[in-house]
């Protein structure tokens, strides 16, 4: 209950803690943040286990409709980033009145986004899908769709909710609002799955429900005043400054991440071309264990934004760098240790997708998907970490030209290997990640110092430039 009396010395004392001791206010931001995203996957990973007991063709819907939904999330989660970003600097700049109007400006335009996205979403959705290759699966799939797409304006706003919480080092709020989505999921599920008795189609209904009461305790948050960012719509009128400054970041972001959903559209295909609905299940189901694994270093480069961000504002580079070098060499190392771990237990983790007599078949192969995902793991895990320096440096143009780069590299060796065997995908998203993961990394290593280089003070009696 202590999360809903929250002070306003509460709020100064986060805020400080960003300022004055960032390494500290990583680890106490992305271990919670971690926790959330675990019981995300979690919930992933049940939604999927339930919908496996009825067969292999519920599965392949969800795999056919993921990207989808993370497009969503991508849109939501780019506007965040943009927001708290924004947010992030102003308070390091000690801006508070700035830092409120930017947080009403990325809830305004989260809005809008969402009443032009939804109804244009709604009457493609059939479209969409036969492009994407839904073939026998297209009823299902559209089925599958009309909740998820009504409910994107819910899906969106919890990406800046969360986004916007962290940008002022509310830990702990953010995660009460991601887990309480999660959880509730996870109790709703079966309720619409089997109770209901709506199928598969179940699954997104549970997922827009509960997101939508989520969203409603981040709200109750700032209506109830007691965050140190104070967002209003009240008499609210977008200004092109405030708009700019969130989508210098927000914009390239989100570029980024719908990019990669979109193209995950085309992967899918391939796939399909490949090896058909089974075999798109086979591709996609092996992914939430490897989302797993990487739920150190996503946690740590979310923690990384809004804290480096501070730091970038106030020209504290040796302390940002320090933190980020330290903490990221760590992270990697754990997630090394995650996917030895996944590696051996493959067989016994994908059960929970193959335990039907419709899906048995499908065990050794998905086995063998995951454990060929598993060799790129820690090049996957450079991704978040590298691209989080570049957001923070307000580079997020050269992160989106990096996973622009990664995606084309898939698309190419997706085409070439879908002629020969799934096997060959499997292999060409491993290679494709280690180049990219490798790309992005030293591009945010690259991009923090030529930052750095361009204030540097030269020591008193050290030669100019001749």
């Amino acid at each position: 209950m202590t999360l809903f009396k929250r002070t306003e010395s509460d709020a100064e004392r986060d805020v400080s803690l960003m300022m004055e001791n960032p390494g500290r206010a990583v680890k106490l931001m992305a271990i919670p943040v971690g926790f959330a995203l675990l019981i995300a996957q979690i919930n992933s990973f049940v939604d999927a286990a339930w919908c496996a007991t009825l067969g292999s063709d519920a599965l392949a819907v969800i795999g056919l409709s993921s990207a989808l939904y993370l497009i969503l999330v991508g849109i939501g989660t780019g506007i965040g980033v943009g927001g708290s970003t924004a947010v992030a600097r102003r308070i390091g700049l000690g801006d508070h009145e700035g830092a409120n109007s930017r947080a009403s400006h990325a809830i305004a335009l989260i809005i809008v986004i969402s009443l032009i996205l939804t109804p244009i979403l709604l009457i493609l959705r059939r479209p969409l899908l036969a492009l994407m290759g839904a073939g026998v699966l297209l009823d299902d799939a559209s089925d599958y769709a009309i909740p998820m797409f009504l409910g994107s304006s819910m899906i969106m706003l919890s990406g800046v909710i969360a986004g916007l919480l962290r940008a002022e080092n509310a830990v702990k709020r953010s995660v009460a609002v991601l887990i309480t989505g999660s959880v509730l999921n996870l109790i709703l599920d079966p309720v619409f799955i089997f109770y209901f008795d709506l199928g598969v189609t179940g699954s997104p209904v549970a997922t827009v429900t509960a997101t939508t009461i989520a969203n409603s305790v981040g709200v109750y948050w700032y209506l109830r005043k007691k965050m140190y960012i104070r967002p209003s719509l009240r008499r609210f009128r977008f200004r092109k400054d405030i708009l700019n400054d969130i989508l210098y970041v927000g914009t390239p972001q989100t570029t980024e991440l719908v990019f990669i959903n979109a193209v995950n559209l085309l992967l899918n295909w391939f796939v399909i071309s490949s090896a058909g609905p089974e075999g798109l299940a086979i591709y996609t189901m092996p992914f939430i264990f490897i989302n797993m694994a990487t739920i150190p270093a996503t946690a740590v480069a979310t923690a990384l934004i809004p804290i480096c961000s501070v730091a970038f504002a106030r020209r504290d580079y040796d302390r940002a760098w320090q933190v980020y070098h330290s903490i990221v060499r760590t992270t990697i190392v754990f997630v090394i240790l995650l996917g030895i771990a996944v590696f051996i237990g493959a067989e016994h983790l994908v059960t929970a997708f193959t335990y039907s007599p419709d899906s048995a078949g499908l065990k050794p192969e998905m086995a063998k998907a995951l454990r060929i995902y598993c060799m790129c793991l820690p090049f996957w895990g450079m991704i978040p970490l590298g691209s989080a320096m570049l957001q923070s440096l307000r580079k997020a143009q050269k992160s989106t030209l990096s996973a622009v780069i990664r995606n084309l590299m898939l698309i190419a060796f997706y085409a070439f290997a879908s002629t020969i065997s799934l096997e060959a995908i499997f292999w060409s998203f491993a290679l494709v990640e280690v180049i990219g993961g490798t790309m992005m990394y030293l591009w945010g290593i690259w991009a923090f110092k030529s930052e750095k280089s361009r204030y540097l003070i030269p020591e008193p009696g050290a030669p100019g430039p001749s």
